[in-house]
This record gives C-alpha cells, sequence and structure tokens, in this order.
C-alpha cells in the first residue's frame, strides 16, 4: 500500500512568531540608530527617547551604561556638572492616565549637591479658631528618651494665633532635656517667620491642649486635637508628605517649590536657600523622562501601612529597588538588576553593620566624599524614621526624617 502523502510544514508557528519578532526589533533599532554611531546614542537623548519607547532597549543598552547629563547648580554661580545616570533596570511603567509603556530606568551616580530634609519637624497644634494669648499645657502620652509619659508641660502665648496657624516645638524631644525645649507659634503653615518664641516648663497651668500620643495622626479626643510625638520631634516618615519629594520634582526657585500637604507640614530649612532640583537641567532632558507611579508603603505605626502612589519624575530609590532585604516585598518596585550585579550577591543585601562597598556614593561636587543618601522607604514600625545609606556603604533604619542628606535620584526614559 502507498503510503499516504503527509506535507511537513515548512517552518513551526513558533519558530516564525520568533523571526518575525526579531525582524521587528532590528527594524525599530535600525530606525532609531539611523546615522547614528553607539557612542553618540548615549548623548541624544531624543533618539533614546525613541529608543525606550520602541521597547528595545536593553537589546542595544546594558544594565551599568552610564547616560552623562549636563546639570547646572543654579543656586551657585550656575556652576556647571557632568551628571552621569546608570542603567540600573528596564521595565514597563505606568503613567497617570493608567497607559503602560517601556522605560530605561536610569539612577544618578553621584549624590547631589544639596542636602535637603526627607521632610523637617512637624507642628504638634494646628489652629482651627484663633487661639488667644495665654497660658496652655499639654501632657505626654509615652515614655520616649527625655519625654516621660503621664508627664505635663506649660508655655505662656502673649501673641494670639490666627486661625489656620501652627504651634511648633518640642523638636528632638527625645535627645532634649525639657528644660530646653521651646515653642514657637506662627501665622500658618507655609510661615518661616514666628510669632514669638517662648519658654517651657513642667505644669498644669492654664488651658489643657490634651495628650500628645507617641503615634497616630492626631489624638482625636482632645478638645484641641494634637500631632504625635514622632512626627513633632522628628518629622514624617511619609514619603508622600515628604519636602525632598517636592524638591526633586520642581524646576521651581528658592522659596516657591514647596507647599504644605497638611494642616501639620513644616517648610523644610532649605526652602529660602536651594532652587528646586529640576531646574538644573535643560529641557531636552526633561522632555525625554515619565511621571511614572512610584508605589511606596507606609508605616504601620501612625498609618495603616497600606501603599501611596505618587507619579514623580524623579524619586528616591526604595529599599528592595537598591536589592536591600525588603521589610515588605513586592510593594516598591521590583530589585534593579544593576544593584544585585554591584553588590556580587545572589540574596538581598543585609542590613547594618554589614558593609558593601557597592553602596558607597560620592558627591557630584566631591568625587572622594561619602555621602548619606535619603531612601524613600519608611521605617515600617516608626513614623518618623527612614531607610537610607550610610556613607561607608551600608543600609541602615534610623535617620529621623528632620534630619538633612543628599540623594541618588532615579528617573525614568519612556
Amino acid at each position: 500500500m502507498a503510503l499516504k502523502d503527509v506535507t511537513k510544514p515548512v517552518m513551526l508557528d513558533e519558530t516564525g512568531n520568533r523571526i518575525v519578532d526579531s525582524l521587528d526589533a532590528q527594524s525599530a533599532i535600525l530606525q532609531v540608530m539611523a546615522g547614528t554611531s553607539i557612542t553618540s546614542l548615549y548623548t541624544n537623548f531624543k533618539q533614546l527617547h525613541d529608543l525606550a519607547e520602541s521597547g528595545y532597549a536593553s537589546r542595544i543598552l546594558s544594565i551599568g551604561d552610564q547616560i552623562n547629563v549636563p546639570w547646572k547648580d543654579v543656586d551657585n554661580n550656575n556652576t556647571e556638572y557632568v551628571m552621569p545616570f546608570d542603567v540600573v533596570h528596564f521595565g514597563d511603567v505606568t503613567l497617570k492616565d493608567g497607559e503602560t509603556k517601556p522605560g530605561i530606568w536610569l539612577q544618578s551616580h553621584y549624590a547631589t549637591v544639596a542636602s535637603i530634609q526627607f521632610g523637617n519637624a512637624e507642628a504638634f497644634y494646628s489652629a482651627t479658631a484663633e487661639l488667644p494669648a495665654g497660658t496652655y499645657y499639654l501632657t505626654l502620652g509615652a515614655t520616649w528618651g527625655k519625654a516621660t509619659s503621664g508627664k505635663s508641660y506649660q508655655f505662656t502665648l502673649t501673641q494670639n494665633v490666627p486661625s489656620g496657624g501652627q504651634l511648633r516645638g518640642f523638636v528632638g524631644m527625645p535627645d532634649v532635656v525639657p528644660e530646653n525645649w521651646k515653642v514657637s507659634s506662627y501665622s500658618s503653615p507655609s510661615a518661616t517667620k514666628a510669632i514669638e518664641t517662648v519658654s517651657v516648663s513642667e505644669g498644669t497651668a492654664g488651658t489643657d491642649l490634651g495628650t500628645m500620643p507617641i503615634n497616630g495622626a492626631t489624638d482625636t479626643t482632645a478638645a484641641y486635637p494634637l500631632n504625635c510625638m514622632q512626627h513633632t520631634g522628628y518629622g514624617n516618615n511619609r514619603w508622600q508628605n515628604s519636602a525632598c519629594e517636592q524638591w526633586l520634582n520642581s524646576a521651581a526657585g528658592k522659596s516657591a517649590w514647596w507647599t504644605p500637604r497638611d494642616v501639620y507640614d513644616v517648610p523644610p530649612d532649605q526652602l529660602s536657600s536651594r532652587s528646586g532640583f529640576m531646574a538644573g537641567f535643560g529641557d531636552d532632558f526633561l522632555a525625554i523622562l515619565g511621571k511614572i507611579k512610584v508605589s511606596t508603603a507606609k508605616n504601620t505605626t501612625c498609618y495603616d501601612g497600606s501603599t501611596d502612589d505618587t507619579y514623580d519624575t524623579f524619586f528616591l530609590p526604595s529599599l528592595e529597588q537598591m536589592y536591600g532585604t525588603p521589610q515588605i516585598k513586592g510593594i516598591e518596585g521590583d530589585y534593579w538588576e544593576y544593584w544585585k550585579q554591584a553588590l556580587g550577591i545572589t540574596s538581598p543585601a543585609a542590613y547594618n553593620p554589614t558593609l558593601y562597598d557597592a553602596y558607597k556614593t560620592y558627591a557630584l561636587d566631591a568625587k572622594t566624599s561619602e555621602q548619606y543618601l535619603h531612601l524613600r522607604s519608611a521605617n515600617r514600625y516608626g513614623s518618623y524614621d527612614t531607610w537610607g545609606v550610610g556613607g561607608a556603604g551600608y543600609l541602615i533604619n534610623g535617620g529621623a526624617a528632620y534630619g538633612s542628606g543628599r540623594c541618588a535620584p532615579a528617573c525614568v526614559i519612556c
């Protein structure tokens, strides 16, 4: 019997799909690079953007490649720097309208010229109506260093605090003896000049403002709701509320890049001396960057531990993105391959006191000076302290939000 004639397919479907994909990639890459050498591609921002949009950037660029970007210190005679950005990751980003795009993820190789507070120590009282001049006291809700649970402290205002004004004080309370605590009144959250500053003493004379809790947004049972001790003493570790997030994402000049995020917010100390970070870049570089969704976990002591989504052009890396052992996994972004390769380890980095030379980061304006770097990840179990990278090359949890520090910000070409 003659065998039945069976026609064998010339090509399997999956093989054809791979070839088509390869040809599409080759066509897209050639279009982007037409007339451009590999070397010049690293300085051609428009073509870098086109390459990112093609989805094939990882076929041309490698993790660890550097894009050199001009940056001017507009606050110091327009001093010019070349700011290298390392390619740290390839992956999709989400824009505010929900669109998903492929991106080339970059991080500054050097620390910023400026040291900025993550966020200043907050006000402890916000005036919902005018607060008349007089004597007031409050009680501490917990023992925290030199602050003792149940003790009350009084102060006397000689001038009225207008509606919308603030009382700020008790800054650094765990480390400052009560005799040196002060209270200052301000006309609004944006005010930088105090109405007056008065001394504090132990006692219960005058009007009771209530109890200041160690954590929690406010003591809502008080007649005069008070902010918590940790935010008052050392600031707020929530990225969404941070001064650093506003500074990185503004091109405004001195005194113009910050606005209060809530009634307890306080201007950062650097507001009047520093312009927004983006003021130093040219429009050609800023035009290729996306304003992307950045997810950051809140702490579990003052907030509910859930996630905030901000939409940022520049942002601080998270603990997990730096290939550090996360406090909560899979919330604050994928780890960046750059850091896994640079650290030379196969599991996420341990915390202080373990040292990693790769984490050492030097200043853009002083390339032999090791710098402490802010990260955006909050300590999950406290409301004032953030994660950071110590100058010697270690991951540390315990940097008070009100402490000034440099950063190595990230951005995405998309």
